[in-house]
């Protein structure tokens, strides 16, 4: 009977002071919820780059691309490429025997945000544990073989995202959103098939043949806009004009063609590749074609899986010295990647450690200043037989009862906002999230929270049960 009135006090003293009870709950509440997105995020972004990184022993690049920017730019497509190579190392590393597989990439485009990487239909058949739709006249296992050009794979959580669909098409922009040198390309792509979710950053991806990149970029498909369309067809017209008059100088006046025969010349060699072969630059993605050449074909990085780590280690030494490209063990860059996450984690986490600490501190007051409040009532129970020790429990059930509330809602409020949040942090992190796995993180934070409230609950007990209540009142 004693215990029941205990908790039916404890309740009363809750409701009669809803406002002082709600703000603490929700200061902990929030420090909790902080605690699990933190877990969650960094959990995340552990387990893709763990996968990854066994995925792709190792990445060749341009020369003077640090390790950092070929795994973010590769693997996790947040980083732009450092630069582009000639495709003549990819096919080196295919034929050396320290190699099982070469993965060529080329990315310098994106469509709404999603980079557009060219690849060769082995990477889809590497990466790909299936289609969820696929247009029944490709091969999946050649899926940019033949005349497919134009074809583009997508990913699953890209596909969502802006409801993209097999025979939909669209354009690509060169660079990505916000850049100063992106326009868009009149280079019409179809989705050919759609991805099954593979739980990472390829999710967020389109991919396309390499050899619809070098076409892009050897015809320079692009739309200018206000005074660059203006020059342009001010150029063609007057390059256009200038051709009508060397003809007719040509046809007509024979002294007159020989006193300009550097122009002559020069006119000469620029018919000549026009007929044999085509050559355009846009953003170092420069591409030559012809009959009698072999296109100048370009990528930004290969990704490589070797037969085991001794060759990884002695290729990267490799490519990284010759002076023509760089290399790096993906493994050993994500652990360093992981060492600086799990350091901002921490510091990330000892914050709102520090939080929770200064939250239960204010939790302590505000239930300290509550008993000032409550002398009376509390001097009045003790007066109708109730021992300082009932009086005392009910101080620290109440504390007790804050700090498990802050906890569990917080807890419970992360999560869900985690679950709400997902598709934009998965899009914008290219990591699958996990919104309800809990973490080592939070646990810590628990334990913390829990003894913090225990050990402040309990002081409070003990101040309540040395003060003579009847003593106090009737100092007053």
């Amino acid at each position: 009977m004693k215990y029941i009135f205990i908790l039916k006090a404890v309740i009363h003293s809750i409701k009669h002071r809803k406002f002082s009870v709600f703000t603490s709950i929700f200061a902990i509440s929030a420090a909790f919820a902080f605690l699990a997105v933190i877990g969650c995020v960094s959990f995340g972004l552990a387990a893709t780059a763990v996968n990854s990184s066994l995925a792709f022993p190792l990445i060749v690049g341009p020369a003077g691309a640090s390790d950092t920017t070929l795994v973010m730019s590769t693997l996790f497509n947040t980083d732009k490429p450092a630069g582009t190579f000639d495709y003549e190392f990819a096919e080196k590393l295919e034929k050396d025997e320290r190699v099982s597989a070469v993965f060529p990439v080329a990315r310098s485009d994106s469509y709404q945000g999603v980079p557009i990487t060219g690849v060769e239909s082995a990477y889809i058949n590497e990466i790909s544990q299936g289609f969820w739709d696929i247009d029944p006249m490709i091969d999946a296992k050649d899926i940019f073989g033949g005349k497919n050009s134009d074809c583009a794979v997508v990913g699953a959580k890209a596909a969502m995202r802006y409801d993209m669909s097999v025979w939909d098409t669209f354009f690509g922009s060169h660079g990505t959103v916000g850049d100063e040198d992106a326009h868009v390309h009149d280079f019409k792509y179809k989705v050919c098939a759609v991805m099954k979710p593979l739980n990472g950053p390829e999710d967020f991806a389109i991919f396309t043949s390499l050899k619809s990149v070098w076409e892009i970029h050897r015809h320079g498909h692009h739309h200018h806009h206000g005074h660059e369309d203006a020059e342009d067809d001010e150029h063609e017209h007057d390059h256009g004009h200038h051709e009508a008059e060397h003809e007719e100088h040509e046809h007509h006046h024979e002294a007159e063609h020989e006193e300009h025969g550097h122009h002559e010349a020069e006119h000469e060699e620029h018919g000549h590749h026009h007929e044999t072969a085509e050559m355009h630059c846009v953003h170092d993605m420069c591409v030559e074609a012809g009959d009698k050449h072999h296109a100048e074909r370009k990528i930004t990085a290969v990704l490589v899986k070797t037969k085991n780590p001794v060759f990884t280690a002695a290729l990267e030494r490799e490519y990284s010295e010759n002076g023509l490209t760089s290399a790096t063990d993906t493994g050993r860059t994500v652990r360093k990647l992981m060492t600086y996450m799990n350091k901002a984690e921490d510091a990330a986490g000892f914050f709102s450690y520090g939080t929770l600490f200064l939250v239960m501190i204010l939790v302590f007051i505000t239930i300290l200043t509550s008993i000032g409040e409550r002398k009376r009532e509390l001097a009045l129970m003790r007066t109708l037989g109730i021992g300082k020790l009932p009086i005392s429990l009910m101080i620290f059930l109440k504390m007790f009862f804050i700090s498990l509330a802050g906890i569990v809602i917080g807890t419970a409020g992360g999560h869900l906002l985690l679950a709400f949040c997902k598709p934009a942090l998965d899009f914008e992190l290219g990591i699958n999230l996990e919104p309800f796995f809990f973490t080592a993180i939070e646990l810590r934070g628990v334990v913390w929270t829990l003894a913090a409230g225990v050990f402040l609950s309990f002081a409070a007990m003990v101040k309540i049960y040395r003060t003579d209540l009847v003593e106090e009142i009737s100092k007053e």
